[in-house]
């Protein structure tokens, strides 16, 4: 069942990102930076994400464990020319090949296009997470050229922009 993520969830919700991220970004970032990760940095990033009321941010739960999210809202670019932006979009491992990620971004785009049926939306994806660009492209979404540099406890990785328009 999908729901708005509530303040109950977000222990759920950050240790089921942690995973996420060791997982799927494993052999991308560093084996020292991904054992490092810890719930409780995800879980205070999620207290204050929260508070955003611009931003938009669904739970997949199964029981009553939150076991995924996907998050969304106004591109954090103001030069960007994008109507959204998809900000992330994860779930528990155990949960990966059970349709959670699908129907997690079917709904974040049917809300989209509930706020405004003619909008393009753009999401960032590591360049080398080739599942989850592959992921990206079920839904219609394809990279649009544009690359940047970020990163994440001072280690540098390259992500790709797409995009989606409807």
């Amino acid at each position: 069942m999908i729901v708005e993520l509530k303040e109950r969830h977000i222990s759920d919700v950050a240790y089921a990102q942690m995973l996420a991220w060791q997982k799927a970004f494993e052999g991308i970032l560093s084996e020292e930076l991904l054992v490092r990760l810890q719930a409780e940095d995800f879980e205070s990033n999620w207290k204050k994400i929260i508070q955003q009321t611009e931003r938009k941010n669904l739970v997949w739960l199964n029981e009553e464990d939150a076991v995924g999210f996907v998050s969304f809202g106004e591109p954090k670019d103001e030069k960007e020319s994008a109507d959204f932006e998809i900000y992330g979009i994860y779930v528990h491992p155990n949960y990966w090949n059970r349709k959670v990620g699908f129907e997690l971004m079917k709904a974040a785009i049917d809300r989209i296009q509930q706020y405004s049926p003619e909008s393009t939306v753009v999401l960032w994806v590591m360049k080398e997470n080739l599942r989850s660009r592959k992921f990206y492209e079920r839904f219609g979404f394809s990279s649009n050229g544009l690359n940047r540099t970020s990163t994440r406890n001072s280690e540098a990785f390259e992500e790709v922009k797409y995009s989606l328009t409807f």
